[in-house]
């Protein structure tokens, strides 16, 4: 049986197809464009609130979760000055601030590899769980929430909101915009 090999090493997909991880350099050969994949697991997620931050607001996002109260944003990596995308790889998270009850985290996931392909390109959307110990544990992940589930008690789905701000590459958050980096 030939084909290629799949291996799952921590946070990291590896294959013996191209596969590359993290920002493609623009020496990089056109073919590889769409090839690069992340892998997020909750270990991933852990640490968050020593990323950087900043509240997560932005002129014209929807209501919804947003109107459980303040929120704040953080993300593992701020993309290149002059960048159009966020790069493989990038993590962020928002969190309704404390005293929000219940509350509410979620993530979105630069996965790459074209996936979400009908919604928000290349995100996977979370909703994650903070335990005792600062554990991250995934109560959700995918292209929006199980039947049954909902953002934040939000009808919509994480694709309807994002692809408003597809201009940005679906991020909302103003301290995310492409203009501020």
């Amino acid at each position: 049986m030939s084909g290629p090999s799949v291996f799952v090493l921590g946070a990291l997909v590896v294959s013996s197809l191209p596969v590359a991880v993290g920002c493609s350099s623009k020496d990089a050969d056109a073919s590889d464009a769409g090839t690069q994949t992340y892998l997020a697991f909750a270990s991933n997620f852990e640490g968050y609130e020593d990323w950087p931050h900043a509240p997560a607001t932005a002129d014209g996002a929807a209501s919804g979760v947003h109107a459980l109260g303040p929120m704040t944003v953080y993300w593992n990596q701020t993309p290149p000055h002059g960048s159009t995308e966020f790069p493989v790889g990038t993590i962020i998270v928002k969190q309704t601030d404390p005293g929000v009850t219940p509350a509410q985290v979620f993530a979105m996931v630069k996965r790459g590899g074209n996936y979400n392909a009908s919604g928000a390109r290349d995100w996977e959307w979370f909703e994650l769980e903070v335990t005792g110990g600062d554990v991250v544990r995934i109560l959700w992940r995918g292209v929006g929430p199980p039947n049954g589930e909902t953002y934040g008690g939000d009808p919509t789905t994480c694709n309807t909101c994002h692809q408003q701000a597809s201009g940005n590459d679906y991020v909302w958050s103003s301290a995310l915009q492409f203009a501020a980096f």
